[in-house]
């Protein structure tokens, strides 16, 4: 979808993750599990996970969050509110919800919000908070 200059996507993320995942020999990625520590191990890197188990790891894709023990590990800051925030959720319809391929964006009384058609059956919608609070 084209706004201006730029283009903009929708993306289901369990559509995403399970397409990355297919392209990757079975057992390469686990979903749904707890890291709680990182060690090194020469080139490997040692996972340990809630539930005891260690995965031994060439590359390591941290995708746990915000507050991520890869993160931690890899010395990155924590994250810091920045006096700004956003709901935001994705509406599926049965039938075709009738929407133009564009971004919309509504602004108006001090409210602004946003819809993003992710297909011709679900959008994303968005309300982010207040800039003066």
């Amino acid at each position: 979808m084209c706004s201006g200059d730029r283009e903009v996507r929708c993306v289901k993320r369990n559509l995403l993750l399970e397409a990355l995942a297919n392209e990757l020999p079975n057992g390469t990625v686990r979903f749904s599990s707890k890291v709680v520590s990182i060690d090194e191990s020469g080139y490997f890197k040692l996972v340990h996970l809630a539930d005891g188990t260690i995965l031994k790891a060439k590359v390591l894709v941290g995708c746990d969050g915000l507050n991520s023990v890869v993160t931690k590990w890899l010395g990155f800051k924590q994250p810091a509110f920045t006096g700004r925030s956003a709901i935001g959720g994705r509406a599926d319809f049965k039938r075709p919800h009738g929407f133009d391929p564009i971004f919309m964006r509504f602004f108006g009384n001090g409210v602004r919000s946003g819809v993003i058609p992710c297909d011709d059956k679900t959008v994303y919608t968005w309300v982010p908070s207040s800039q003066d609070r």
